[in-house]
């Protein structure tokens, strides 16, 4: 899927007004996802949002700033971010990184250190199109995001670079996952949890359907605890 639909929301007061009661009784655990253009909006977000009853904040750090420029591709805004972020509330936080940003290790280093308590790999990939008979770009915005299964493989590419060089901070993987081999692959390469985006549009209860696959899985191979897949992929 390639969208740029941005981040439209009412903003944070409005949020709060229309779901706080709904969040307190759901018999799940939320996360609440913080976006701004700048580091005193994310600070602001975050603050109201530790009183809305989620359980944990993901700062989406590919949100553009006020030059345009995603802060998830900096390493040093990307921690700045997080650290205001870590100061606004009490709620255990987790930075969303992009694939985009080369190393994409720097930016897991930089927001961990800044106090993200894990962190999400990845977002979606910039991408674009243009239509060859009408040759405008598929996008009014001409550049968007592109996620669904074809940035699987990057996806897991950034997983293993940050399981590697940073051991022990724990990786929520997404990126493509639609199927119950495909979380484990993200788990093999060093995720402790999988989201799951893109498929829903296509399947709306496929997390139903995943799940029964994991649990056949395990039961095929031995496997007693989903912990025991992560980082658990053979080398060559």
């Amino acid at each position: 899927m390639l969208n740029s639909i941005g981040i439209q929301n009412p903003g944070i007061d409005e949020w709060l007004d229309a779901f706080r009661d709904q969040i307190q009784t759901l018999p799940t655990d939320v996360w609440g996802s913080v976006v701004a253009h700048d580091i005193d909006g994310f600070t602001t977000v975050a603050s109201k949002m530790d009183t809305s009853g989620v359980a944990a904040i993901e700062v989406n750090l590919s949100c553009p700033n006020l030059e345009g420029v995603p802060f998830a591709l900096d390493p040093h805004l990307s921690g700045e971010v997080v650290r205001s972020v870590r100061a606004a509330t009490r709620l255990p936080i987790s930075a969303k990184l992009t694939s985009d940003a080369q190393p994409i290790s720097a930016v897991a280093a930089s927001v961990a250190e800044a106090g993200a308590d894990w962190v999400v790999v990845a977002n979606t990939v910039m991408g674009a199109r243009i239509d060859a008979e009408t040759r405008r770009p598929a996008l009014s915005g001409l550049i968007g995001g592109y996620s669904g299964a074809p940035i699987r493989p990057i996806a897991i590419r950034s997983v293993l670079e940050i399981a590697r060089d940073l051991p022990g901070l724990p990786i929520v993987g997404c990126g493509g996952a639609s199927e119950a081999d495909h979380v484990v692959e993200f788990l093999l390469a060093g995720a402790s949890a999988v989201a799951i985006g893109s498929a829903h549009f296509k399947t709306p209860r496929v997390a139903g359907t995943i799940t029964r696959g994991l649990n056949r899985y395990m039961a095929k191979h031995g496997v007693t605890a989903i912990s025991q897949l992560t980082g658990a992929y053979e080398p060559w």
